[in-house]
């Protein structure tokens, strides 16, 4: 997939987790393409936040996609997530 392709994959998919889990204490960050903040909860604004999910751009598509499923990532060790909230699981996959 050429890189534009992906950017805007990313960034669309991103944005629609937001949307779906509209808050913004955990931070999702796909890089180098985009990050979003979501999740209901206590509210994040300076410095690292506490709730983080990092993810490379083909394993978010193929989380977002349903190719895969968050806790087998979490168990393969794909996942660096840190922080209570940070747990994906109920608003993946997106379609």
């Amino acid at each position: 997939m050429p890189r534009d392709t992906t950017r805007l994959a990313v960034r669309t998919l991103l944005d629609v987790l937001a949307d779906r889990a509209p808050g913004r204490s955990v931070e999702v960050r796909v890089a180098p393409f985009a990050a979003v903040q979501c999740i209901e909860g206590p509210r994040h604004t300076r410095g690292t936040p506490p709730n983080t999910v990092d993810l490379t751009p083909p394993l978010w598509l193929r989380l977002a996609g349903g190719r895969t499923t968050w806790a087998e990532e979490v168990a393969a060790g794909a996942v660096l997530a840190s922080g209570q909230r940070a747990d994906l699981s109920p608003y993946l996959p997106l379609f």
